[in-house]
């Protein structure tokens, strides 16, 4: 309570580990069970982006020559001069974590979530744990560490063993953890570890967070004791999913971000911050020859292999169709393929790295490759959408587009997406102009 008046208090997780660990995954498999993330490496992103005052105090710091050509931040050049030197981490550290935390802060206020996971690698560096009501670390074995951190960074084993040995020990994070997952295995062992330390969950014993929240004195604020600490072990893969606590039933997921259509008495989507939609830093533009590496490392996420495509493969794949790619941080986050026959543009292959990026690059990617298909004369633009991408069919959804079912097509649209669309793809449908000619040229 503040001043006489409630204050909405969501139970906090701060879910951490080091570099490679898996704490992404961890975060998804939460949010689908109906928690709300928040991935402060992301925010990072954010608050680091051209012209923003972290920018601009990161660029005072340590000099202009750590920008690239357009004025971003070279974030692989800026890591390996701060991982080299220890007061420089501190510095950058001192700049960026205090952004971070002021739009965490943002977010858990506006947020009505019953539960709220803050994924960070740095969560007990930057003191955010203190506000925490649970402590959830993510650990690995370390030969599986080096090896997603080799295939997700596009590292040398060199550069992964050195960047690895430069954090803290997974031993320290341990010792203020009340949930230790292990993620070594595959992902049905990491779920079933998960949904039981969820099932533990109790939002109502969330303490009270106003002084940290509201930045006010602690005398303003009558404080409940937080609860005791619950260690979770193991536990071994279930048969069957468990059962959705009383307190998340009716939760729409929180992959789906976007607000859309819904009928009398459903649950409001979650809405992405106006902050979220910082867009300084993303480029949307054609594959280039020059992407094939990046390529390679993003069609392994998209295909959930384990490591980077040959160099052939990528080139077949180059040379097969066209690819929009989304760039940030001299990264692809995003790509889709797309291609034009007989006045239809068919779009698929779409990835994009995390639900939270969804919101913000997606739609670039749909209205670059929509300017493409008007100038071609394109009729009609077709989403082949995998159905268990639930993010991508609510922007999808957003973008104009309508689901539709491959007999309803008009014939010729007909022919063009059954000869590419796979047995699990959903067809979403966007017109492009009124009049058809739908004749094959």
């Amino acid at each position: 309570m503040v001043n006489g008046q409630s204050v909405k208090n969501s139970y906090l997780i701060g879910l951490t580990g080091n570099l490679g660990s898996g704490k992404s995954t961890v975060r998804r498999i939460l949010e689908q069970l109906g928690a709300r993330g928040i991935d402060a490496d992301a925010l990072a992103h954010t608050v680091m982006a051209r012209g923003a005052p972290a920018w601009c105090a990161i660029v005072e710091t340590f000099g202009a020559d750590i920008l690239t050509f357009n004025g971003r931040i070279d974030r692989q050049k800026l890591g390996a001069r701060v991982f080299a030197d220890a007061e420089g981490l501190k510095k950058l550290e001192a700049i960026v974590h205090p952004a971070v935390g002021a739009l965490i802060k943002q977010i858990v206020r506006e947020e009505s979530a019953p539960v709220i996971v803050i994924e960070a690698i740095k969560l007990l560096e930057a003191r955010l744990h203190l506000w925490c009501d649970s402590i959830w670390v993510v650990t690995c074995k370390p030969e599986v560490q080096i090896q997603r951190v080799m295939r997700d960074r596009q590292m040398s084993e060199a550069d992964a063993r050195a960047r690895l040995a430069a954090q803290s020990p997974a031993e320290e994070k341990i010792k203020s953890a009340n949930v230790v997952i292990d993620n070594s295995g595959d992902e049905a062992a990491t779920r079933a570890q998960i949904e039981k330390a969820w099932r533990a969950i109790h939002p109502e014993t969330a303490r009270d967070k106003s002084v940290w929240l509201y930045d006010l004195p602690p005398s303003a604020v009558i404080s409940t004791p937080p609860p005791a600490p619950v260690v979770i072990e193991a536990a071994p893969p279930q048969a069957q999913p468990p059962p959705t606590p009383v307190w998340a039933k009716g939760r729409p997921s929180a992959v789906t971000k976007l607000e859309v259509e819904q009928g009398e008495g459903s649950q409001p989507s979650l809405q992405v911050p106006a902050w979220a939609r910082v867009e300084a830093d993303i480029e949307i533009r054609r594959a280039r020859r020059s992407d094939l590496d990046a390529l390679s490392v993003a069609f392994a996420k998209l295909d959930n292999r384990p490591q980077p495509l040959a160099r052939a493969e990528v080139l077949k794949r180059f040379g097969e169709r066209g690819y929009f790619i989304s760039t940030a941080d001299n990264r692809i986050i995003a790509l889709t393929a797309w291609e034009a026959e007989n006045l239809v543009a068919i779009v698929r292959e779409i990835w994009v790295e995390s639900a939270d990026a969804a919101p913000v690059v997606l739609p670039k990617l749909f209205a670059a490759i929509e300017r493409e298909a008007r100038e071609l004369a394109c009729e009609v633009i077709l989403l082949l959408i995998n159905e268990n991408a639930f993010t991508l069919a609510a922007e999808a959804l957003a973008a104009g587009y309508s689901q539709q079912e491959l007999q309803a097509l008009h014939p010729v649209w007909q022919s063009v997406a059954q000869e590419r669309m796979r047995r699990t793809d959903q067809i979403w449908l966007k017109r492009l102009r009124e009049e058809i000619t739908t004749a094959p040229v």
